[in-house]
């Protein structure tokens, strides 16, 4: 796995995260493959440390935002399968 927009540090720190947040979910097809915060914040139109805190099951979406990311976690692993 090439992981040259995030450190190796967070890249573990997301692996040892609980898997059932979708924020973490969101986060570890993201490292994989390597989309940058600063594209997941804008496309969601929140903060930068909004998505670091999900990604990191630091803390949880709004629960009006799970309903997007789900959406956007189906949209990133429908491309990997084309």
């Amino acid at each position: 796995m090439n992981n040259r927009g995030y450190s190796r540090k967070f890249a573990e720190a997301n692996k040892k995260a609980n898997q059932s947040h979708i924020g973490v979910q969101l986060g570890r097809i993201c490292i994989a493959k390597d989309i940058p915060v600063p594209d997941v914040a804008e496309y969601l139109e929140v903060s930068r440390q909004a998505v670091y805190l999900w990604f990191l099951g630091k803390s949880l979406p709004h629960p009006m935002m799970r309903e997007t990311l789900k959406d956007l976690i189906k949209t990133l692993k429908a491309k990997t399968t084309e």
